[in-house]
């Protein structure tokens, strides 16, 4: 895969602005310039901080006066500021795989939070640390950066533990976060452990995302600003961070970096969130870096993008950029440590939601220096330095300089169209995933309408996509609380408005099935499959509805076409090899589940069904090697212990019978066939006075155990 080159064209001022150090943002940050002492120029540790959603103008060191953020300003006086980074995509999982990979999304081909997993061929951060023989552990906060994203390759260590929705199904939406201080907490865990080898550590920060819930003292001293509280508690956080590394020892041996993925709305150009404009509210991010081999107060005004961050870890720590595919970025370390005056690069972004979604058009933008052009149905201009709310068009005024830069992003844009794809997975995420991204407002990337795209300015449509996104959002909360009535009346709102998206129709289909309304759930999952072909749940829903109708042989039929266009996930594997069970076919749910084993590694449950069908052929030594494995994933489980058991005892082996059947009563005393069981292997060891005794707890735990009473009378009688 080759990366896009750099275009030759520039819009910018006779001097570009570049790394100064000044006393000014010393002031602008509070407080007198420190000295620090860099103990070595090339850092032992590298600690990435990703606060999500976080503006940059929300910051003190950026220039604000109504949020305290004081541990990041600390930070900024004590290390090197970049006044002007732009985001690529004003997404999470997008926007952190172009940190962690130093591509633009074209390149790395992930367009929107619910996507296909990183492909396999592109080199991650964590995958060069690794190599290099740093420890690595990632501390996620979001569901977003599971490791379905593949943002987990490189990292010994990746914590991804969210609340378990069970518990409490209403509050479902807190289960695709945790709160920062759980996250923080354990990277601290981490980082006390792992002091002496060198380290690579990367904490995600969710707070400041939708909904903003601050917790105290942050919810009350910002009541009236939920964001601004949680962009305070966020700051507290860090300054946690930085003390844990100096009680580690290690503060003056680490590059500590904090940024941001994307910024957030907040009302600006009616944008509430993120995701939908490319204005400045949500791609300016900011971008501060201390340590060793950074320069106290350095100030970097010079346009800067999150792809340069890939670069520029690396260089800092000693190590080599790997050379395909080329990276867009540049490494900003020789400008940390004063050594280098940047030129302003044009930045990209994009937001491709109001096409892939709802058939309208994309927006695409290029950043460089001052000057901000965005490509749309009706293009804008912006001057940053004069107009940083983006409120002044200055395209009918400035028709030569639109042009150029037009002129750059289109051929920007054909490169990027010519360009080799990171191949990924199919797109197949799990419909939790989907859920849960979906009551945050996020969708699904599906396909655009059948309709085609329309054009319309998303600007035009800001309204109907705020009123859409809230009707699935509406609709996914009263999903998850078995609602079906409500979540069928909102999405079918949203097919009446025109919206044919694989969620829609997907959604719409479990609302019906729910209402046991299978035949039009059925057409509804078909919908979903014509926009979304490798989405293996659609396959599933579809299935039992043909079930729930009486034609099992259609069922199967479905469930193949499913495991044909996406045979790696697991569980269009498992139900389509029940369903051949089911229909007395042994030979092809043996074959579908032997595909499932190499990717459900961790599921013993699989191993036991499958033991139970081999055992059923005539083959005991490929069933007991399975149920070993099962036991061995969950030792917990006394069912298969006693599956165990049996095989063994079937083939003669009855020390080994003896063995697991004493497993299994010893893991749940309440069964009476467990110890049934494990009496007659104790019987026909010869040990008839402990097998009676087995056969006596069978009674008392199951009175009317036909089977137990006669092997007990038989035993009294004999002896």
């Amino acid at each position: 895969m080759a990366g896009s080159s750099r275009p030759s064209w520039r819009c910018r001022r006779a001097a570009a602005r570049g790394a100064v150090l000044l006393a000014a943002c010393a002031a602008a940050c509070g407080g007198p310039r420190p000295v620090v002492s860099n103990i070595q120029p090339v850092p032992r540790h590298i600690v990435l901080v990703t606060i999500d959603t976080l503006r940059a103008d929300r910051l003190g060191c950026y220039g604000n006066h109504d949020v305290a953020t004081p541990n990041i300003d600390r930070l900024a006086r004590e290390g090197a500021l970049m006044s002007q980074v732009t985001s690529h995509v004003p997404l999470t999982r997008p926007s952190h795989t172009t940190i962690l990979t130093g591509l633009y999304p074209a390149q790395h081909n992930i367009r929107d939070n619910v996507s296909p997993s990183l492909g396999a061929d592109v080199p991650t951060l964590a995958e060069q640390f690794e190599r290099a023989g740093f420890e690595t552990a990632g501390f996620v906060s979001s569901v977003v950066l599971s490791s379905q994203s593949g943002l987990a390759r490189g990292f010994r260590t990746y914590s991804q533990k969210f609340a378990d929705e069970e518990e409490n199904d209403a509050r479902f939406l807190n289960t695709i976060q945790r709160r920062g201080d759980v996250a923080t907490g354990e990277a601290v865990d981490w980082i006390k452990g792992h002091g002496t080898n060198r380290t690579f550590v990367w904490l995600h920060l969710y707070d400041p995302h939708d909904p903003y819930e601050p917790p105290e003292p942050y919810a009350s001293r910002y009541a009236d600003r939920p964001y601004d509280g949680e962009v305070a508690w966020s700051d507290e956080l860090v300054g946690r961070l930085d003390r844990a590394l100096a009680d580690a020892g290690i503060r003056d041996d680490t590059l500590l970096v904090v940024t941001s993925d994307h910024g957030e709305g907040l009302g600006e150009h009616r944008e509430s969130v993120h995701g939908f404009f490319v204005y400045q509210t949500t791609l300016h991010v900011p971008m501060i870096a201390r340590g060793p081999g950074v320069r106290a107060g350095t100030r970097i005004d010079a346009t800067t993008g999150l792809i340069d961050l890939f670069p520029t870890l690396l260089t800092a720590a000693g190590l080599p950029v790997p050379g395909e595919p080329k990276r867009p970025g540049r490494s900003l370390s020789r400008a940390w440590k004063g050594e280098e005056t940047l030129a302003d690069e044009p930045s990209f972004a994009e937001s491709l939601t109001p096409l892939v979604h709802y058939g309208w058009s994309d927006l695409r933008s290029v950043r460089d220096g001052r000057w901000k052009y965005i490509l749309a149905p009706r293009s804008e201009l912006y001057d940053l330095s004069r107009d940083v709310q983006e409120l002044n068009n200055l395209e009918p005024s400035e028709p030569a300089r639109a042009r150029a830069m037009r002129s750059g992003l289109e051929r920007q844009l054909r490169s990027e169209a010519a360009q080799p794809r990171a191949t990924g997975d199919p797109p197949a995420v799990s419909p939790e995933l989907l859920e849960k991204l979906g009551a945050l407002g996020y969708v699904s990337p599906g396909a655009p309408s059948s309709r085609g795209s329309t054009g319309a300015d998303p600007k035009d449509k800001i309204d109907e996509y705020k009123t859409l996104n809230r009707l699935m959002r509406e609709g996914l909360v009263a999903l998850r609380t078995k609602n079906y009535a409500a979540t069928a009346d909102r999405m079918r709102t949203l097919v009446g408005k025109g919206v044919d998206s694989f969620e829609v129709h997907y959604y719409y289909a479990r609302a019906l099935a729910g209402q046991r309304k299978c035949p039009e759930a059925a057409g509804h999952f078909a919908r979903a499959l014509e926009l979304l072909p490798a989405f293996g749940q659609a396959y599933i829903g579809l299935a039992d509805c043909q079930v729930a109708a009486g034609n099992a042989t259609a069922a199967a039929a479905t469930l193949e076409r499913g495991v044909a266009a996406n045979p790696r996930d697991p569980q269009l594997l498992e139900r389509t090899a029940e369903l051949w069970r089911h229909l007395e076919r042994p030979d092809k749910a043996i074959a579908l589940y032997e595909r499932e084993l190499p990717l459900a590694s961790s599921d013993a449950l699989v191993r036991v069904r499958l033991a139970e069908l081999y055992r059923d052929a005539g083959n005991p030594t490929r069933a007991i090697a399975l149920l070993q494995e099962a036991v061995k994933l969950d030792p917990q489980d006394a069912s298969s212990w006693n599956a165990l058991g049996m095989v063994l005892g079937g083939t003669g082996d009855l020390p080994g019978a003896e063995r697991a059947f004493r497993e299994a009563t010893g893991r749940d005393a309440r069964d009476a066939q467990y110890a049934y069981n494990l009496g007659l292997a104790l019987e026909r060891l010869g040990n008839v006075g402990e097998a009676s005794s087995w056969y006596q707890k069978a009674l008392e735990r199951n009175p009317g155990f036909t089977a137990a009473r006669e092997r007990l009378d038989a035993a009294r009688r004999s002896r």
